[in-house]
């Protein structure tokens, strides 16, 4: 429904005035926000029953971290509206650059930068992946129907700050990409060039926390890929520097 999305709806950020007191960090900046869902959209979203979304947290999750009743991997919930990081980042979000839209670089959230808050008081601040401690992730899923992707454009973009590369994933209809919520991104404007014209790229994406199931759990995904259940992760940047046994994906597709 185009009248659900406006500009400057996407302003899906983590708030961290409260570090930038404390450390002299600077907040991940954004370009005035892009064109999003509304307020009332992403409530209705989040708080309402809807059957994609019921079968895709249902179904399609638990493909993607296969698990059992009697040997769980992990707990996964949605991330809790404004528990964990405030009232500014909700545990759905969408977006639908267009051609001409300007967008900066920036991270979902950070178990290391959380705001003082019961969840704070509970499980400190920590490195994402660390053992036993919550991981938090994003999954993005493109809704396009069809993206002409040489022709259009619209990755997604990945950064890899420590050697100034980047990594660009192709956006396919029905693609879904699991990421660190840690992970440096950015969405990238489809091309003002081609028959795209005005054609949004819609995405939806899921705030996910994965809560260990054992103490000092490894949170990391290597036996999901020494089982062949995901497919052998893409080394890039800094993370080809060691030893690839050594490494893993910040960026799994």
């Amino acid at each position: 429904d185009p009248t659900r999305w406006q500009k400057g709806g996407l302003m899906d950020l983590p708030t961290l005035e409260h570090l930038e007191e404390e450390e002299d960090v600077e907040a991940p900046g954004n370009s005035g926000g892009g064109v999003g869902l509304s307020d009332e959209a992403i409530h209705d979203l989040c708080f309402q029953h809807h059957d994609a979304i019921q079968e895709f947290e249902t179904q399609i999750l638990s493909n993607i971290f296969p698990s059992n009743d009697n040997n769980p991997n992990y707990k996964i919930c949605r991330l809790p509206p404004n528990v964990v990081l405030g009232e500014t980042v909700s545990p759905l979000t969408a977006n639908a650059p267009i051609a001409g839209d300007v967008y900066s670089y920036h991270i979902d959230a950070d178990p290391n930068m959380t705001p003082p808050s019961p969840w704070t008081d509970i499980y400190g601040r920590y490195m994402n992946r660390s053992r036993g401690k919550p991981r938090f992730m994003s999954c993005l899923v493109y809704l396009n129907d069809e993206w002409k992707y040489d022709e259009w454009g619209g990755p997604t973009r990945f950064l890899d700050v420590a050697t100034d590369t980047y990594y660009d994933v192709e956006p396919k209809p029905g693609r879904v990409v699991i990421m660190d919520q840690d992970i440096t991104h950015s969405v990238v404007a489809p091309k003002e060039e081609g028959s795209v014209g005005k054609r949004p790229r819609y995405s939806l994406v899921w705030k996910l926390i994965l809560h260990p199931v054992r103490e000092g759990q490894d949170m990391t995904f290597r036996r999901f890929h020494e089982m062949n259940i995901w497919p052998k992760p893409i080394l890039w940047g800094s993370a080809q520097r060691g030893n690839e046994d050594e490494h893993e994906s910040q960026t799994d597709l």
